[in-house]
């Protein structure tokens, strides 16, 4: 059974919305902790925003790799928007870091539930995998996008906890929209991969290096980006409007390129989407570590770069996987940048606080980070250039014998 277009817009909208809550979320959250709720310390800051992302690490796993057994997608698409929901709406009455913290970390446990199965629906019985993500990855930056630049602008007139009740409603519509008008598609697990575990899929070749390249990126990328907000408004003196153009500006190109960026991975192959992506975040980093205007950071960070790191990572475990196992397999890349998520602002915070005494020099640490990523994925380059020519035939073969 596949995917139908109806279908696949229906999913795409469900994360269109996703994104928008998790948006208004997102990009003030170390600075909400720190002029609101009190944290000075940039460690004890980074260790409260981190914490959910260690849940999620293996949470995200937990939930990818039941999906497979079970061979559902959508029940862990309704759980994961769920979660989103209910995060949003509890935090709208947070009264202190520890509140935050318990609110973020428990969120996190369903929530993460959402990602793998929904790109694990979305790339199944289909060749166009990179297209899929990449179109999926458009719909989720539409919704980052309206959600970065409202809340930028209208963070100083309604305030965190408002913006909280709207992420909240928001992400509820979700909900309810992936409960009544997502279809499902069953998966029969295969007799060789019925048992597979999250070692397994890591075993795959290529696989723990995809992983390593991911995480590695998103621990350099997240180490600044966590801080950003105080970078602008704090250091480099400029408005809270500032964040939002900056993140919605990021988004609003990504939506423009990132559907033919999809075409291009399913062409040619992932990897050199992949090594183009964690080199751009390397010139970004020195970039973002030398300008002086806040507006000009803002700018600066607009670069649409993230649309080819996430959707190359993607297609790539996608390619590497099969229908069966392809919940595990995301899972599994997103708990890698989840790792990242986790570790990398432990790294920025540690930095800025005992290194360089603000945030702004911490991007540097960005730039040794995705050097690194760059590294793993160049050395994927021969199983890309493999995998991607073996697709290629058998989707020769199989239009043969339909025309045939």
């Amino acid at each position: 059974m596949s995917v139908t277009n109806r279908n696949i817009v229906a999913i795409y909208f469900t994360f269109a919305l996703q994104s928008l809550g998790q948006a208004i979320s997102w990009q003030f959250g170390t600075y909400f902790l720190k002029d609101e709720l009190g944290v000075l310390n940039f460690v004890m800051l980074t260790v409260i925003w981190s914490i959910p992302s260690f849940v999620t690490i293996l949470a995200v796993n937990f939930w990818g790799a039941t999906s497979d057994r079970r061979g559902r997608r959508k029940p862990f698409m309704t759980i994961g928007f769920a979660g989103f929901s209910g995060t949003f709406l509890l935090l709208s009455f947070v009264q202190s870091s520890m509140e935050f913290l318990l609110i973020t970390a428990a969120g996190a446990v369903f929530s993460a539930a959402a990602i793998p199965a929904g790109q694990a629906l979305a790339t199944t019985a289909t060749e166009k995998k990179g297209e899929r993500l990449g179109w999926m990855l458009v719909a989720q930056s539409a919704g980052w996008f309206v959600g970065a630049f409202g809340s930028g602008f209208l963070y100083d007139i309604i305030g965190m906890f408002n913006l909280y009740r709207i992420a909240g409603l928001v992400c509820i519509l979700a909900t309810v929209i992936c409960a009544l008008v997502v279809k499902d598609v069953t998966i029969a697990p295969s007799e060789i991969r019925k048992r597979s575990s999250t070692l397994t899929i890591l075993r795959i070749p290529g696989m723990a290096r995809l992983a390593m390249a991911a995480g590695m990126s998103s621990m350099g990328i997240v180490s600044i980006t966590s801080l950003m907000a105080i970078m602008i408004v704090d250091e480099l003196g400029g408005a809270t409007a500032y964040v939002g153009l900056a993140n919605a500006s990021a988004t609003l190109l990504a939506v423009f390129i990132t559907g033919y960026i999809g075409k291009v991975i399913d062409q040619r192959g992932p990897a050199g989407i992949l090594m183009g992506a964690y080199a751009s975040y390397a010139i970004f980093a020195v970039g973002f570590a030398l300008v002086g205007d806040p507006l000009a950071a803002a700018l600066l960070y607009a670069l649409p770069i993230y649309p080819l790191s996430n959707t190359a990572a993607y297609a790539f475990a996608a390619l590497l996987s099969g229908d069966e196992e392809r919940g595990s397999a995301m899972g599994l890349v997103n708990g890698a940048q989840n790792a990242g998520n986790a570790i990398g602002p432990l790294v920025g915070g540690f930095f800025a606080e005992y290194i360089f005494l603000r945030v702004q020099p911490v991007s540097w640490i960005n730039m040794v980070f995705n050097l690194v990523a760059l590294l793993f994925a160049i050395s994927l380059v021969p199983i890309a250039y493999s995998l991607h020519n073996k697709s290629i035939e058998l989707t020769d073969i199989d239009e043969t014998e339909y025309t045939n």
